[in-house]
């Protein structure tokens, strides 16, 4: 019974404990301050409602996410008429919110069905359906006339809530906290992150100077390196403390000042002396040249490597030696070989005095260039060659002159030798002074004047006198011919050997007896053989008549040529053959007509036949008197002439007259053409059948009218469509100016070739497009250049826009005058580089700083996630926003933190149980160990998984009670289950209060876990 009691009485006090807990809990969280909601007792119109709002609160509500909607349709009271101005306008078209000027995203929407519709024009305000049958929660737009409660809300931030330019004040249902900007933190960022000092090291050869903008070596403290003279920065040159307690960057290293290597000069030597490193600061080195190689004029001896790491001059080169230039002497040549350059080292020059001359003095034939830059002798001349005069002598029966046009017996003296008559020179006439200093020839001799030998002549004979000298100079000879032969007509009997070396006419010879020449008989041939000659002695000659002729009376077929030149007999004649005039008869509408070459109607006699006008043979139109005595063919007839059949041109007519037959001798034909054609240039529109069975031309045709070519207009194109022939009847072109050019004054793009063979209009042409120079205006921070390849302002005229650093382009950045006298675009505005606006990270908070305009260029952000989640991918926590409009990393989000389940282990004679409101051993799940009957907990026997991503407590013990006395098991039971109520009221108090926390206001998600959350003032919402 006592146990009892005692049991029942430790159950009261525990839910006593309970009540009071919960009790001053509930009035703990309701006297906390925080935003709010307030409503107005009267209706008023939309600008009224917000004037209202802002003199009792802090503005009218501003709504960004779904569930705040829900939220206020269930707190709100139903309005008494009308319902709920909330702080969305129309601004420009866009809806706006009001307390931040930015516009409503299309996922914050939460219109009414059918909404909105403007149903009563000008309904640029909205309103909340509260406690509506239908779209409960939900937005109308209305007319800003119209008389609605006003919504308002109230923030809990001040000015001095937050240390300022370290964090910002964030409201939040029940409270307000300051979200520190990056490198700081505390309950009001009054404290900020430090770096180690010990990380700034100065480099070797090196210094640093640091600036501290809040604290030593504290966030945002900077520290710049720098090089002595002839070191540079190896590494980033500045490092700044961060967020992350780390500094940006690892200290630099001096690394000494290099110099471009130098290479041995080509043809010459490099010495060089590195007092620091090779070819560094500091480093010298000299050149030098191989033999017959100097420096050149622009090059320097000796190189000095500077802190710039230049040298104090380009490389030098050796460049070959050169000697004086020589020159051609006078009547000499010049031949020079320069293996390494004119006139210079190693340079040969070969000379050659011309013909009659000879070096003078001292002058050497070849020089060679040394390496010292001379010639290894002086430039030679030369001088006149001189000959002997001793050695010009006369021979007997001769004499001889001399010429002397360069001096006395000098070079191209002349000496003519000549002989008495009778008498030659033996040797040369002439003697010359040569370049040799000899003469070209001895003296020569005088000696008697032989002629040729003479020889007896064939079949015949000779006898000589010789007063002189066998066939010499007055020498005779006489000439006779054997029975056959005789002297020649030409030759003489006697010859004489005169002076000049020659007889009196040329050598006599025997020539055989000729007989008269035979001739072939007319109308016959002959065959002759002539063994010593033509028609000579022995000759014979046999004769044969041609075809239709015969021997005449007392011919002879061959003759013979006798000893005396005489033939044996006449010469022979052929006579013509006969045939019969009867056999030749005239043909009806014929005639006849013979032709005797030979005599009536012999061999080679011929008739011709021949029909009146219109008609034409049948049969052979000729006969012929042949060798057989007979005609050659029959006499023919005569039938009437046929011409060709005509037939209508196509495009024509035809009307034709017959008057003996159809297509025959004086038929007539008329050609016509029809409409867009014409008779042909070489046609006739009417044609005769004649006499020869043709017409008078040829078959007439009808040819397309053709109208004059036309050419492609220069800058342009031509398209022609040539239906009946190239530029003919009917012909059409198109014309087409290239781009960038127009038809000129009255052109016309379309031409017609007619049937008069003319265009309907003149040949077009085209001329260059202009386009408006004062339609190319400059943007506001930018500027724009313009370039006319074909005139100022012309087609193709280009002109380019550029921006400033950190404003784009809006717009096209070029524009270029184009073939419809336009500009292909208008001028652009330069606008300030947005970067994507970047959203607060569920369980997180976001700061920026926008020197020039909402997530612009140069705007950071800074991410800070809530109590038990931390940055995920990437690990920075603050974006820049760059000038290629991207954000130097991507947006991090908060992830939840996660405990090891393994750490978690159940103790000997106990048990755990865990819940995990926010996921399997995530931050705030909770495990609570007991210990079996008669077992006391050792330890903590509850732990949370924190935001360190470790548990709040190891795991317990369970460990055997010393005293197993009734009375304290049962107020142990009594103080467990007490402990467990108020645990469970304790836990459940937490829920709620963690659920307050997260209704945040500037949230995009449609989820009850991220409730509304309000920043320091008006600016900062949404």
């Amino acid at each position: 019974m006592g146990f009892y009691n005692n049991v029942h009485r430790a159950k009261h006090l525990q839910f006593f404990a309970s009540l009071v807990l919960i009790s001053s809990v509930l009035n703990m969280w309701r006297g906390t301050e925080g935003w709010s909601y307030h409503h107005s007792e009267k209706r008023m119109n939309w600008e009224l409602a917000r004037n209202w709002c802002r003199q009792h609160y802090t503005d009218m509500v501003a709504i960004q996410n779904k569930e705040e909607n829900y939220h206020l349709n269930n707190f709100l009271p139903s309005a008494k008429t009308g319902y709920y101005w909330i702080g969305i306008r129309k601004m420009n078209g866009n809806w706006t919110w009001v307390g931040t000027n930015k516009q409503l995203s299309q996922k914050a929407e939460n219109w009414a069905s059918n909404e909105p519709n403007n149903g009563g024009n000008n309904e640029d305000c909205v309103e909340i359906y509260i406690k509506r049958m239908v779209d409960a929660g939900k937005w109308n737009d209305m007319s800003c006339r119209k008389e609605n409660t006003a919504l308002c809300y109230t923030a809990s931030c001040k000015n001095d809530s937050c240390i300022s330019g370290h964090g910002e004040c964030v409201e939040t249902i029940n409270n307000h906290t300051c979200s520190c900007f990056e490198g700081f933190y505390g309950e009001r960022c009054e404290h900020v992150v430090k770096c180690k000092p010990e990380d700034i090291t100065t480099p070797d050869h090196g210094s640093v100077q640091c600036s501290h903008p809040n604290g030593q070596f504290s966030y945002d403290s900077q520290c710049e390196y720098s090089c002595e003279e002839g070191y540079n920065v190896k590494g980033s040159t500045m490092t700044r403390c961060t967020s992350t307690k780390e500094w940006s960057s690892k200290p630099p290293t001096c690394e000494l000042v290099q110099c471009p290597e130098l290479t041995k000069l080509q043809e010459g030597t490099l010495q060089c002396h590195h007092p620091k490193g090779n070819f560094s600061y500091q480093s010298t080195c000299e050149f030098g040249c191989d033999e017959g190689y100097t420096l050149g004029e622009s090059s320097t001896s000796a190189l000095f490597c500077g802190a710039n790491g230049h040298w104090n001059d380009s490389q030098s080169n050796c460049e070959i030696v050169q000697c004086l230039e020589l020159t051609k002497p006078q009547e000499g040549t010049m031949q020079c070989h320069h293996p390494m350059g004119n006139f210079s080292y190693k340079s040969t020059c070969e000379f050659v005095c011309e013909e009659g001359y000879t070096f003078g003095d001292f002058s050497s034939s070849t020089l060679f260039c040394a390496a010292n830059g001379h010639w290894n002798g002086s430039q030679p001349y030369c001088e006149i060659v001189k000959c002997k005069p001793e050695d010009i002598t006369t021979a007997d029966h001769g004499s001889v002159q001399c010429s002397h046009p360069n001096g006395q017996f000098s070079y191209d003296s002349q000496c003519e030798y000549s002989c008495e008559e009778g008498y030659n020179v033996k040797g040369s006439t002439t003697t010359r002074c040569t370049s040799t200093k000899e003469w070209s020839s001895k003296p020569p001799t005088c000696e008697l004047v032989q002629c040729p030998e003479l020889t007896k002549p064939q079949e015949g004979t000779l006898q000589c006198h010789h007063p002189k000298g066998n066939f010499s100079y007055q020498s005779t000879c006489e000439f006779g011919c054997d029975e056959g032969y005789t002297l020649g007509e030409s030759s003489t009997s006697t010859l004489f050997c005169g002076a000049s070396g020659h007889w009196n006419d040329s050598q006599s010879n025997c020539e055989i007896v000729q007989c008269l020449e035979l001739t072939k008989p007319q109308d016959g041939t002959m065959l002759c053989h002539h063994p010593m000659g033509n028609f000579s002695y022995k000759s014979t000659c046999e004769f044969v008549c041609e075809e239709g002729y015969t021997f005449g009376d007392f011919s002879s077929s061959t003759l013979f040529c006798a000893a005396n030149g005489h033939w044996n007999g006449s010469q022979p004649y052929c006579e013509i053959v006969k045939c019969k005039p009867e056999d030749i008869t005239t043909a009806d509408h014929g005639s006849v007509q013979c032709s005797h070459p030979n005599g009536q109607f012999s061999y080679d006699s011929q008739c011709e036949y021949s029909c009146e006008q219109g008609y034409k043979l049948k049969g052979s139109t000729t006969t012929r008197c042949t060798s057989t005595k007979e005609w050659s063919s029959k006499p023919p007839t005569c039938e009437l002439v046929q011409c060709p059949e005509l037939t209508k041109p196509q495009e024509g007519t035809l009307q034709c007259h017959h008057p003996k037959g159809n297509f025959s001798y004086q038929s007539t034909c008329e050609f016509g053409c029809d409409e867009g054609y014409t008779l042909g240039e070489s046609s006739t529109s009417t044609l005769f059948c004649g006499a020869n069975g043709h017409w008078n031309d040829s078959q007439s045709n009808c040819e397309i009218v053709q109208c004059l070519e036309l050419t492609k207009p220069q800058e342009g194109t031509m398209q022609c469509h040539h239906p009946m022939g190239n530029f003919s009847y009917k012909s059409t072109c198109e014309f087409v100016c290239e781009e960038g050019y127009t038809f000129g004054d009255f052109s016309s793009s379309t031409l017609f070739c007619g049937a008069n063979g003319h265009w309907n209009d003149s040949q077009p042409y085209c001329e260059i497009v202009k386009c408006k120079p004062e339609d190319i205006t400059t943007p506001d921070h930018g500027s724009v250049q313009c370039s006319h390849p074909n005139g100022q302002f012309s087609y193709d005229s280009q002109c380019e826009y550029s921006c400033e650093e950190g404003y784009n382009v809006k717009g096209s950045t070029t524009t270029r005058c184009t073939s419809t006298n336009e500009w292909s675009s208008k001028p652009p505005t330069c606008e300030l580089v947005q970067c994507p606006e970047l959203t607060k990270p569920q369980e997180g908070t976001l700061q920026c700083h926008d020197p020039k305009g909402n997530f612009s260029f140069q705007s950071t952000c800074e991410f800070v996630c809530k109590e038990g989640y931390t940055l995920r991918n990437p690990s920075s926590s603050t974006l820049f926003c760059g000038i290629t409009g991207r954000w130097n990393d991507s947006q991090p989000n908060c992830e939840i933190v996660k405990c090891k389940p393994e750490d978690i282990t159940t103790p000997d004679h106990g048990s755990v149980h865990c819940s995990h409101p926010n996921g399997n051993f995530s931050y705030d799940s909770q495990c609570k160990y007991s210990c079996e009957e008669g077992y006391n907990v050792t330890g903590s026997s509850t732990t949370t998984c924190t935001s360190t991503i470790e548990w709040s407590s190891r795991p317990p013990t369970c460990e055997p009670h010393p005293e197993a006395l009734v009375t304290e098991v049962t107020l142990g039971v009594a103080a467990a289950v007490g402990s467990s109520s108020l645990f469970s009221v304790l836990w459940i108090l937490k829920k709620l209060r963690r659920n307050a926390n997260k209704f945040d206001l500037n949230s995009n998600s449609e989820t009850e876990d991220h409730p509304p959350v309000y920043k320091n003032s008006i600016d900062s919402l949404i």
